[in-house]
């Protein structure tokens, strides 16, 4: 297995900047997902990692040696595609051993008739090895299907198996289970986290959805109009995000992002309600809470609002309230049932307050301070 290392990666498209020079350590082992919305550069940026397209500048390092001019197939890393990407006509079996027979056979031993008689040795070790790759990924019973005799998640297991089979220096996924319906991608997400785990591998996964970059991941890298805004721990990016993209882009309800301004004195407050909180000084400033960091309270609160929607998931509700002197519903989790038009308190834990500037940087220089 591989360290990946990321030098100032650049890509461009005519005038259209892609990647805005990239740079990314990954350790030997290591899981990192490469999380933003559609259009940030996440998968052009693995497509260069795997050799598939060349970076306008910058270099791209397997265990510090550089392969940016390097063909993908002398990287020796495996991809998985959205699409699966697998050869319709082939069994599951035959799959599998795409990659193995390009590179241990010759071009007289892939003939389909002539290829029976030389393979020997070779051909029998191929077997081998795709049994291996197809029991460790429990498609066993599989080996003789077709791609089309098969479901979705099944298909997706071959796909991965053909990347295994190799014992490559990296796994690159590719927006893997996008095609798989919710309570299939909760099932793979479990399988790819345990294959990772089994096989202590180095893994760089792209997907725009968060709960699968938050649950499968070491580190998350969030990307937005071809940057990296922060690379770190999912615990870490869900609780101290470093910029408000990154706040509004992870969490599910989403975060609250509030207008605020800071006083002379240094006291925050939004519109129709100082707030326990202090700042350095005279600021624009941007309140943003997690639903789960407000609550319902007494109806002498100073922030008061009317239930405008609430969710039941069962376990919780999802609450959102219309406050007049603010923009946009707060939302809030609750296990508190509420009804639609009751007017309620609200109150929010000032420790898990955080605050941006007007640029959607964050402000470190805040205490929580209940005032007299």
């Amino acid at each position: 297995m591989a360290t990946v290392t990321l030098r100032g990666i650049q890509k461009s498209f005519k005038d259209a900047e892609i990647l805005r020079g990239i740079d990314l350590d990954i350790a030997e082992g290591e899981f990192v997902s490469l999380v933003g919305p559609s259009g940030c550069g996440k998968s052009t940026l693995l497509r260069i990692i795997a050799g598939l397209e060349g970076a306008t500048a910058g270099e791209v390092l397997l265990d510090g040696v550089s392969v940016s001019g390097m063909r993908a197939a002398d990287r020796n890393l495996s991809m998985v595609f959205q699409s699966y990407a697998l050869y319709p006509h082939l069994t599951v079996a035959e799959n599998i051993a795409v990659p193995l027979r390009m590179r241990r056979l010759n071009r007289w031993q892939r003939l389909p008739l002539v290829g029976g008689f030389m393979g020997g040795a070779a051909a029998r070790s191929i077997a081998a090895d795709v049994q291996r790759a197809a029991e460790m990924l429990e498609i066993g019973p599989l080996l003789d299907r077709r791609p089309g005799e098969m479901s979705g998640g099944q298909r997706q297991r071959v796909a991965l198996a053909r990347a295994l089979v190799r014992d490559p220096a990296a796994f690159l996924l590719d927006e893997p289970l996008s095609n798989l319906d919710a309570k299939l991608r909760a099932h793979t997400r479990t399988e790819i986290t345990e294959l990772h785990r089994k096989l202590g591998a180095t893994f760089i996964y792209v997907t725009h959805d968060q709960v699968e970059a938050m649950t499968m991941s070491d580190r998350i890298a969030v990307m937005m109009g071809g940057e990296i805004l922060q690379c770190d721990t999912p615990a870490q990016i869900y609780a101290d995000p470093c910029d408000l993209r990154v706040a509004e882009f992870v969490g599910s309800p989403r975060i609250n992002v509030i207008p605020a301004e800071a006083d002379k004195d240094g006291r925050i407050s939004i519109p129709g309600c100082p707030l326990p909180l202090r700042h350095t000084g005279r600021a624009t400033l941007r309140l943003a809470l997690r639903p789960e960091a407000l609550f319902l309270t007494e109806s002498s609160a100073k922030l008061r609002g009317k239930v405008a929607h609430v969710e039941n998931m069962g376990h919780e509700f999802v609450v959102q309230i219309a406050v007049p002197e603010l923009p946009d519903c707060l939302v809030l989790r609750t296990s508190a049932q509420a009804v639609v038009g009751d007017a309620v308190g609200i109150g929010f834990d000032p420790g898990r307050a955080l605050i941006f500037d007007a640029m959607g940087g964050r402000c470190r220089n805040v205490t929580a301070q209940v005032f007299a």
